[in-house]
């Protein structure tokens, strides 16, 4: 395979963002393979991803370089890419890159033939499905919403055929991928883009690569988790450029969407007469 005819789509998002069912349903019509996030912090040259060998160095170089897209850096992740179509024998490949780090000044810069995506969720359902997974301590200070803010902004820089608000999804999905496969510049049926929302409905990526058949993917396990902490939701809801965002993208603004609902007055009255039973028991 010739370097200048591998297309490779970039899907870029924040960790608990939808990412991952996106990229595999987008690899679905044509099964394509996916560059689960190559860059690391992870080495998966072991199954279920099999990488090669040398993406274990591609880890350590970009961990080295502060995650910097240096020009090293981008030779072996090209190398690797290339290496993982041939293996496939496609001309096309998705990588996934659920992080932040490099900006898309820099993608353009480093790999001005590829194209690519970002996606974005509510950050208080994304801290939802942080909190469901146990995730906490990939958790930056603040409830992750000056981390979060940065890439709103930079979401909000991009022209709006390179971007995707993961809620849509679930609106429309067919758009969705529609969309998406128009921000790749790849060329989609109607038939490619059913397959790719027949895969998003038949599987529910939980982990990166991970289908977890328990799970139903027409309903996200945050969706149902209302486990966000109330200091995160206050200050993500009087923050002035989150509240315009989340009015901008028809996002709730109430807190009691996002927070466990108080009990209810029998529950309460249950709880006053066992602290009270519990109190007359410890007395002499």
């Amino acid at each position: 395979m010739k370097r200048d005819t591998l297309s490779v789509g970039w899907v870029f998002s924040l960790a608990r963002s939808g990412s991952s069912i996106t990229a595999y349903a987008a690899a679905a019509p044509w099964n394509l393979p996916v560059a689960d996030e190559i860059m690391g912090p992870w080495v998966r040259t072991q199954e279920p991803y099999n990488f090669p060998p040398e993406q274990a160095e591609l880890v350590r170089m970009f961990k080295q370089s502060g995650a910097a897209l240096t020009p090293e850096v981008a030779t072996l992740t090209r190398k690797l890419l290339e290496q993982l179509a041939a293996n496939a024998s496609s001309n096309r490949i998705v990588s996934k890159h659920p992080h932040l780090r490099f900006t898309p000044e820099e993608l353009a810069q480093r790999f001005p033939q590829d194209r690519g995506v970002w996606l974005i969720r509510n950050p208080l359902r994304r801290l939802a499905s942080i909190h469901a997974r146990g995730w906490t301590s990939i958790i930056r200070p603040n409830h992750d919403l000056e981390f979060f803010r940065e890439y709103a902004q930079r979401w909000l820089s991009l022209p709006s055929d390179r971007t995707l608000v993961f809620e849509s999804l679930r609106i429309d999905p067919h758009a969705y991928f529609a969309k998406l496969f128009g921000a790749l510049g790849w060329e989609a049926t109607l038939g490619d883009v059913d397959k790719a929302v027949a895969y998003q409905q038949r599987n529910y990526h939980g982990n990166s690569g991970g289908v977890e058949p328990h799970n139903s993917p027409t309903k996200t396990v945050s969706d149902a988790a209302k486990n966000v902490p109330e200091e995160a939701v206050h200050a993500y809801l009087s923050d002035p450029f989150m509240r315009e965002l989340f009015k901008r993208m028809g996002w709730s603004r109430k807190p009691s969407d996002y927070t466990p609902a108080p009990p209810n007055i029998a529950v309460r009255i249950r709880t006053k007469l066992t602290q009270l039973s519990t109190r007359n028991q410890r007395k002499p």
